[in-house]
């Protein structure tokens, strides 16, 4: 994985929520684009605690570094489908 292709999943618009899967199993979800800063040498997740709801109004309880060399893959999430009526 790289810095660009990471970054272009952050500029999408409109934002689709994504995965990202590290080689070691671990998975993060992003649901806004500011849970997830690109630098050329990895990326930060942004981490919330349970009673929070991410979002640019929220501070993070903690972040976690990962190397892109750890991204194995991401994956679009889930979008919700709209009733009609």
């Amino acid at each position: 994985m790289t810095a660009d292709a990471v970054f272009a999943r952050l500029r999408r618009r409109p934002f689709v929520p994504f995965r990202i899967i590290l080689s070691s199993g671990t998975t993060y979800d992003f649901l806004h684009p500011e849970m997830l800063f690109v630098s050329k040498s990895g990326v930060t997740v942004a981490i919330y605690d349970k009673n929070q709801q991410p979002s640019p109004e929220e501070i993070p309880v903690r972040e976690s570094p990962a190397s892109y060399l750890h991204i194995a893959a991401t994956e679009d999430l889930p979008q919700p489908v709209a009733r009609a009526g």
